[in-house]
C-alpha cells in the first residue's frame, strides 16, 4: 500500500527531527572551537577553589579546567579579574567559563549559563577532638574568619562571634564549611548556619558546551571534594 509506506516515511522523518531538535546546541560552536583548540576561562580569586599568581592561577577549580581542557585536547587562556568584569565578559561570550568558587545565588545568573552545582557544602560549627556541639549554641563563643558570613549567621542563633584570623588554629568552637572541618579533624555540629552550593558559570546559550562541562564536573566531583579538604588540611600545617 503505498499511502502507507510514504505516511510511515514521514512520521519516520518527524520522529528524527524531533530527536535532532531535542539534542543541546552551541549556537556560537563553542564545544567544537574548544576542542582541540583553545579554552578560554575567566577566574575569580577564591582561595582555596581558585588563587591568582604572577604565573598561572591554582587552586582546585583551576586544576578542574586544566584537566577539562585536557580531556578536550584545548589549552587554557586565563584572564584574571572582578567578579562583574569576567561576568560581563562571559555574557559577551569573550570567556567560555568563569570559576571562583561561584555559588548558584549568583546576582548574574539571569545573564549566563549555571552549571549544575558539583559540590553542596554545609556551613556550620565544629568542635575539636574529644568534644561535641553544645545543641544551643546561644552564648558560646566561636572562632570564625574575620568578615565571614557566618558572623552575622552566628549571631542570629545567640553564639558569640571571634574573628580570628589563623580561625584553622583557634581552640574551642570554630565555624566553617564541613569540608575544612573535616581538614581540621572537627566534628561538625547539627546546626545549619547556610548551605552554599559551588558550581561553574559558562557562556550564555551555549547548551552542548555547558552538557560538556557539567558532565565533566560530576565526573570528577567526589575528587573535588577531596582536594578542597586535602588543601584545607595543608593549609593548617
Amino acid at each position: 500500500m503505498p499511502g502507507v509506506g510514504r505516511r510511515a516515511v514521514g512520521v519516520l522523518a518527524v520522529l528524527v527531527l524531533g530527536i535532532g531538535c531535542g539534542l543541546p546546541r552551541d549556537p556560537n560552536g563553542t564545544l567544537e572551537r574548544v576542542r582541540g583548540g583553545t579554552l578560554r576561562a575567566g577566574v575569580v580569586e577564591r582561595p582555596p577553589f581558585t588563587q591568582a599568581g604572577p604565573g598561572t592561577p591554582s587552586g582546585v577549580e583551576a586544576t578542574l579546567v586544566e584537566e577539562l581542557a585536557r580531556s578536550l585536547g584545548a589549552t587554557v587562556e586565563w584572564t584574571v579579574g572582578t567578579e562583574p568584569r569576567l561576568m560581563e565578559a562571559l555574557k559577551h561570550r569573550k570567556l567560555d567559563l568563569v570559576v571562583g568558587g561561584l555559588s548558584a545565588d549568583t546576582p548574574y545568573a539571569a545573564h549566563v549559563a549555571l552549571s549544575r552545582p558539583y559540590l553542596r557544602a554545609r556551613l556550620t560549627v565544629g568542635a575539636p577532638p574529644g568534644e561535641t556541639v553544645p545543641r544551643e549554641l546561644k552564648g558560646h563563643p566561636v572562632a570564625v574568619e574575620p568578615g565571614h558570613s557566618a558572623i552575622a549567621l552566628l549571631e542570629e542563633e545567640g553564639a558569640v562571634p571571634k574573628p580570628t584570623p589563623q580561625v584553622h588554629a583557634a581552640p574551642g568552637l570554630r565555624a566553617g564549611f564541613d569540608w575544612q572541618l573535616e581538614a581540621w579533624g572537627y566534628t561538625a555540629g547539627e546546626t545549619t548556619l547556610k548551605t552554599e552550593e559551588v558550581l561553574v558559570v559558562a557562556a550564555p546559550g551555549e547548551n552542548g558546551w555547558l552538557r560538556q562541562v557539567d558532565l565533566f564536573l560530576h565526573e570528577n566531583a567526589a575528587r573535588t571534594r577531596d582536594r578542597l579538604v586535602q588543601s584545607a588540611r595543608e593549609g593548617a600545617r
